[in-house]
């Protein structure tokens, strides 16, 4: 069997309030064009969670700590008084590795993250992040993935997001979570009903 071992760096220990995303988790690896949940919970601490977040949005991104990059939002307008996760169809991206993670950001501009997590495609192959160090020497993993597609073809945008020195040294404590990644790992899957249409500009994107 096939193992390529990946460092995974989790931002989620850097929380103004007390939203705790715990799934994507270390070694999350998700297939494009397939439903996962992407779930969170109160850690306890004051605030709580159903005063802080009542109105906070998750966003896709990737990059390094100080230079993260927005791909796309994944919901927004959401209630943690009243939800504690939701569905959404993993997209398309290039490259196939551990370097896509999820952003919580409340009205105050409180943020959370999720570990680094892989998204790959139907042949299940990943690859190496394309750095083993962050940019500030932090030996923490990362890329710069883009979006190919997602079920309605939007493109990649450009929007970048710099973290606060504080956020940083948060992630970077939380670094170097070894994992294994294989085609035949174990993965958290809800099978998606829908068929992940990919439009005629997209289609020429992957081929690239």
């Amino acid at each position: 069997m096939f193992l390529t071992k990946v460092l995974i760096a989790s931002f989620c220990a850097y929380v103004v309030a007390d939203m705790a995303p715990n799934y994507p988790e270390p070694g999350t690896i998700w297939k494009s064009g397939t439903e996962y949940e992407i779930s969170w919970f109160d850690d306890k601490k004051a605030p709580s969670i159903s005063k802080a977040w009542k109105n906070f949005k998750i966003d896709f991104m990737t990059g390094d700590n100080n230079n993260q990059k927005f791909l796309k939002n994944v919901a927004k307008n959401l209630d943690a008084s009243q939800l504690d996760s939701i569905n959404w169809t993993a997209p398309v991206v290039k490259p196939h590795s551990a370097i896509y993670f999820l952003m919580f950001t409340n009205e105050k501009g409180d943020n959370a993250w999720t570990t680094r997590f892989a998204i790959t495609d139907e042949e299940d192959k990943l690859t190496k992040p394309q750095h083993a160090v962050q940019p500030d020497g932090a030996k923490i993993p990362w890329g710069v993935g883009r979006m190919v597609s997602d079920a309605k073809g939007f493109p990649l945008s450009n929007v970048a997001y710099s973290m606060t020195p504080a956020m940083a040294s948060a992630a970077e404590r939380n670094a170097a979570v070894e994992i294994a990644v294989s085609n035949n790992s174990n993965q958290k899957v809800k099978l998606s009903l829908g068929v992940l249409f990919v439009s005629a500009a997209a289609s020429l994107l992957l081929n690239l």
